[in-house]
């Protein structure tokens, strides 16, 4: 038997087009120490028949009214007994060997590693989009920036998951940004030249429905992330570029507690932040902010700028070519990988 047990959480809600699959891609592991929970939210479609079709297989469910996402993915977590925990998407799956390679990443790594990621396929039922690259650099001031890789490659020891606390369910959109921010003050981070899943784009899918809403909630944890660890330089700089938002208490609080325990280079920091805002911005067709945000980073980033390509790129067609030019070449895009 595989020494190292891992734990995988399934939140779901009317998913009953894409549960099997997602089930069947871990069953179909060939890892034997492993745990299956599902946390249903009450779906009314055939989610529960196919649940059963596996209860054999599946250690825990349940299908039950919740709050949506992040409430179901805590109710999961609190039930997992694994030495290694995750949760992934219904519409999304694994791919082969990633459990086991999963469990010989951390055997090999130093318990000082509490965190491993990879890459993950992007795909649609007509086949691949591309692949979704992770960022190899782990450091605080990448992670406290926002996500540097696909949540559904990624994998975190339980115990270092009881030092931090589970997912903070006022968040629905950048609960997972959150919870990795603070896993990054108790452990380092390691990446893994591996893709571990396949993320599902469909018309009800986060990124394509909601690509917005998500550095609404990047912004405000940013914010809060910076208070409490007393980073006054990026505050300022924050509310220069309108950016600024009022502190959540519980994520402030947190890192006040971590005040002073990291040495961070505020610039890098910011700089990671901007990355981010500017990505989801171009994205998401918001370019008066992207151009404010492309300028900053012109003006006041250009050393780390310089080394990214894909953002300078992203940058000097934010800064200069026409919004209404960019919003249609956008809209095309999306239609031609999405639809």
């Amino acid at each position: 038997m595989n020494k190292q047990r891992i734990s995988v959480v399934i939140p779901s809600f009317n998913q009953g087009s894409y549960l099997e699959e997602c089930i069947l891609s871990i069953l179909s592991q060939e890892y034997d120490n492993l745990e299956i929970i599902i946390i249903d939210g009450g779906s009314t479609d055939n989610s529960i028949e196919i649940i059963k079709k596996y209860s054999s297989q599946i250690d825990y469910w349940v299908s039950e009214k919740d709050k949506g996402q992040s409430e179901a993915i805590n109710k999961g977590l609190r039930r997992c007994t694994g030495d290694i925990v995750t949760w992934l998407g219904s519409d999304d799956m694994y791919l082969p060997g990633a459990l086991r390679k999963v469990s010989d990443s951390f055997a090999r790594f130093p318990n000082e590693v509490g965190v491993i990621y990879g890459t993950s396929e992007l795909f649609k039922d007509a086949g691949t989009i591309r692949l979704e690259t992770a960022l190899a650099d782990g450091s605080i001031e990448r992670i406290l920036a926002g996500m540097a890789f696909p949540q559904p490659s990624s994998f975190f020891r339980r115990s270092v998951l009881n030092e931090t606390g589970l997912l903070n369910e006022s968040l629905h959109f950048g609960m997972d940004y959150d919870l990795f921010s603070r896993l990054r003050m108790y452990c380092d981070f390691e990446y893994v030249d591996f893709c571990f899943s396949k993320y599902r784009i469909h018309p009800s899918s986060k990124t394509i429905a909601s690509t917005g809403k998500f550095i609404g909630d990047w912004i405000l944890i940013f914010n809060s992330i910076c208070e409490g660890l007393g980073l006054d330089r990026t505050l300022s700089k924050l509310e220069s570029i309108d950016l600024r938002k009022t502190a959540q208490p519980a994520i402030k609080n947190f890192f006040l507690k971590h005040n002073g325990r990291f040495k961070i280079d505020e610039d890098l920091l910011m700089y990671n932040f901007l990355f981010n805002v500017i990505r989801f911005d171009y994205e998401s067709c918001n370019f008066k902010r992207a151009r404010v945000v492309a300028n900053t980073l012109h003006k006041d980033y250009f050393k780390f700028l310089s080394g990214d390509p894909m953002i300078m790129i992203i940058a000097n067609r934010a800064r200069f070519v026409p919004p209404i030019l960019l919003k249609i070449g956008r809209r095309l895009s999306r239609k031609i990988r999405y639809k």
